[in-house]
């Protein structure tokens, strides 16, 4: 084997680099291989060397067996009530329920507690016949309720006894042309006397106000000369009492 070995010289202008050759006699190198001793005790942990670099994402495992299901949690507190739905169609008609017991009777309503019906009749075959100028004379009742009227028959007057307002209605049958007055105490209620041809019954209805008691009622021939009626029953008249 050999080495070489340069050396540098310095010379006026240029530098040099010369290297010169020496030889030497390598002997060669003999290893003798002793008896390998014990182990030596192992050596302290070295530092945890960095955190390499993460690999790649390994393919999805296949699913588990689903496990036993657990116990049931605690019921939750009640939500807020939400919002009403619409109505539903009606149902149909249940059966009647039983009759309820009978109630109390209520007061006694207003209505007409007094009231008087009177008639004429001629019990004759000719005319019936009525002065001039005279009342027309009742000589029946059909009717006498409560406390507001005085009637006996025969008598053309009726006696009112309990101011008021009063419904009178009357009917004459005469033959031929007549005129008559209802009167309230001897005056006529009207300016002008009811009037009737024979074609058909003499009749009103009015309404009065009685003020002053007793009052009385009279159906009257406004003429001088006599009224002829109708035989058999030929003037009626009802009067109700409306309000006290």
């Amino acid at each position: 084997m050999f080495r070489h070995y340069c050396w540098q010289k310095k010379m006026h202008r240029r530098k040099f680099r010369r290297c010169s050759v020496k030889k030497f006699k390598v002997l060669p190198k003999v290893i003798v291989k002793g008896i390998q001793g014990p182990q030596g005790p192992q050596g302290p942990q070295g530092l945890p060397g960095p955190q390499g670099v993460p690999g790649a994402q390994g393919q999805q495992g296949l699913q588990g067996f689903q496990g036993i299901p657990g116990p049931a949690g605690p019921v939750g507190a009640t939500g807020p009530a939400g919002a009403v739905g619409p109505a539903g169609p009606a149902g149909a008609i249940g059966p009647a329920g039983p009759a309820g017991a009978t109630g109390p009777a209520g007061p006694a309503g207003v209505g007409i507690s007094d009231f008087l019906s009177v008639f004429r009749a001629d019990p004759g075959t000719g005319t019936d016949t009525v002065p001039g100028n005279s009342p027309i004379t009742f000589t029946g009742v059909l009717a006498n309720v409560g406390g507001a009227f005085t009637f006996t028959p025969p008598s053309p007057t009726i006696t009112i006894n309990e101011t008021g307002s009063y419904f009178i209605s009357f009917s004459i049958h005469n033959q031929g042309d007549a005129d008559f007055n209802l009167t309230v105490n001897g005056t006529p209620i009207t300016p002008l006397p009811f009037s009737g041809n024979g074609g058909g019954p003499t009749a009103a209805e009015v309404i009065i106000t009685v003020t002053t008691v007793p009052t009385t009622i009279q159906l009257v021939n406004a003429n001088a000369t006599p009224a002829q009626l109708h035989n058999n029953i030929n003037t009626t008249m009802t009067i109700l009492k409306l309000t006290p």
